[in-house]
């Protein structure tokens, strides 16, 4: 097969999965893994390779970033090993009690604390808990990710409603007030909510953040406040440091959707494609796209590693298997595909993220990704002014 050859195939084959180290990780074999060892071969020995395993699109090569999803089962157990790589219990301990300095609970001390498994998401989490407060922290980084606290803590003012002016101007200062101390960069205030229709109303109010990059925002690096007015309590937090990479744009919007529709076409061999929309975003690589494409049936009704109890009842499976990619955020095409069918389900469209460096599909989601970040700004309770 002639060079030029190789290459075009590798840039119309994106989509295939081709790992470096951890080619033949997880319980699922894909049928093409054949074929691909041998296009691999044929694709070393025509290129020089000074890196490892790259991936060609026009003229430039780039390290290829995508590999498939490594298999878990669920528990709630962490192993020895995990728990070598994790911080100690008086690690733990000592930053619940910094924390709990930090929020203004300075009499309180933590009191329990428990080393177990996030199984959603597959991380090692420490929960720990004072007489009023309740955290969880990375169990290897040490990093709090949320904290509650009930509203009946507090003493409530009478007169606790406030505009939503003095709102925005509490939601900065709290911003400032729980970030990470290591992180200095500028986040955009996308959603300002309150717990009650009108604002005099509300005793609860929530605002999030997402952190920015020029004109794009992260919504892996991202803060959620909750607090009650006026005494400025806090009620909630949450924060997701998952550091977008910012890698360079080169695949072309017109490649990015050609990438996409192909692929979407070996998929849904049953849906025609009305129209496309595409547009720069930071995402998330995720699992759902090779779930979709391996087990398309049970993971368009949403019974994946479920069992059904009922003629409308499912449960999770005693056995359940779960998939999970590398937590890598990068600018990608996201690329919404609109079927050619009457529905207003999410099923009508498809979204897949097109790594805008390799031109990979890097993940995706089973709605329209655009309008799903719409409605969080155009939400009925969200209170910021457009």
């Amino acid at each position: 097969m002639e060079k030029n050859k190789i290459i075009e195939n590798i840039i119309e084959k994106s989509q295939m999965k081709i790992a470096v180290s951890e080619f033949e990780k997880g319980d699922i074999k894909m049928s093409r893994k054949r074929n691909l060892t041998k296009l691999v071969a044929t694709f070393l020995l025509a290129i020089t390779i000074t890196g490892g395993l790259v991936y060609a699109t026009g003229s430039a090569i780039y390290e290829k970033i995508w590999k498939q999803p490594e298999s878990y089962s669920i528990t709630q157990n962490v192993t020895d090993e995990e728990k070598a790589k994790c911080i100690s219990q008086e690690k733990a301990e000592e930053i619940g009690n910094n924390y709990l300095k930090k929020i203004g609970f300075d009499e309180q001390t933590i009191k329990n604390l428990n080393l177990s498994k996030d199984f959603w998401e597959n991380e090692n989490i420490w929960d720990m808990g004072s007489e009023k407060v309740t955290m969880r922290i990375d169990a290897e980084s040490g990093k709090i990710k949320s904290v509650n606290i009930p509203t009946w803590e507090y003493k409530i003012p009478y007169n606790y409603g406030i505009t939503r002016e003095k709102a925005r101007k509490v939601a900065v200062e709290l911003l400032e007030k729980y970030r990470p101390e290591e992180d200095k960069g500028e986040y955009e205030l996308l959603s300002l909510k309150r717990n009650g229709e009108k604002d005099k109303d509300a005793y609860i109010w929530y605002a999030d953040f997402y952190k920015k990059y020029g004109d794009l925002i992260n919504p892996e690096e991202a803060i959620s406040i909750g607090w009650i007015p006026t005494i400025n309590g806090l009620y909630s937090l949450s924060i997701d440091t998952n550091t977008y990479e910012n890698n360079e744009q080169k695949i072309a919007k017109e490649e990015a959707i050609k990438i996409a529709t192909e692929k979407d076409r070996q998929i849904e061999t049953n849906k025609s494609i009305k129209n496309t929309k595409a547009e720069i975003r930071i995402k998330q690589m995720n699992e759902n796209v090779y779930l979709r494409e391996n087990f398309k049936e049970e993971y368009e009704k949403g019974t994946l590693n479920m069992e059904k109890i009922g003629e409308n009842a499912y449960k999770l499976k005693d056995d359940a298997v779960m998939y999970k990619t590398e937590e890598r955020v990068r600018k990608v095409w996201c690329v919404v595909v609109y079927y050619d069918m009457d529905s207003t389900m999410a099923e009508s469209a498809y979204t897949y993220y097109v790594d805008a460096t390799t031109g990979e599909i890097i993940g995706g989601q089973m709605y329209d990704d655009f309008y799903s970040e719409d409605a969080l700004r155009e939400d009925s309770y969200n209170v910021i002014e457009k």
